[in-house]
């Protein structure tokens, strides 16, 4: 069975293990030399620990999504009317591009929401995981960046 780490539970439902910031980050090699040079950053500001875990350093501190649950005292987006309604924009445009990609980040969601968090965080760790070599893998990477097998 796979360790899990609960810092890894998105706020909006998507999974930080496959976070390209979080997977350079803890990666560190290649990628992260690949993300710096890509937007032209210092190495040392692709950093992220998960969202649940954020620090003022993090990537991810100043979401737009972070800073709404924040103001509205929430610590996940199915807390709010909004969520049940689709009716919040911002998520719905954030749920959309995810869908894209294939994370039902509103699927995940509900079953956080229902108490399956420990079960969707070992789906997600399976999941984002190079077939070659079973190491984790950024949802954005064309190849593993340990064995450098194309995704």
């Amino acid at each position: 069975m796979l360790m899990v780490d609960g810092a890894l539970v998105g706020r909006c439902g998507l999974y930080c293990g496959a976070c390209s910031i979080y997977r350079a980050y803890m990666d560190g090699g290649e990628y992260l030399e690949v993300l710096a040079g890509r937007w032209k950053l210092p190495k040392e500001k692709i950093r992220c620990n998960g969202c649940q875990a954020l620090t003022p350093d993090c990537w991810g501190f100043e979401c737009e999504i972070k800073r709404c649950l924040d103001e509205k005292g929430y610590d996940f987006c199915f807390e709010y009317d909004e969520f049940e309604a689709n009716s919040c924009e911002r998520y719905e445009k954030l749920a959309a591009r995810y869908l894209k990609r294939g994370e039902d980040v509103r699927d995940s969601l509900k079953g956080i929401k229902a108490g399956e968090t420990e079960r969707w965080l070992e789906e997600q760790e399976k999941r984002w995981r190079c077939p070659s070599c079973g190491k984790p893998i950024s949802v954005h990477a064309d190849k593993c960046y340990s064995c450098g097998e194309p995704l």
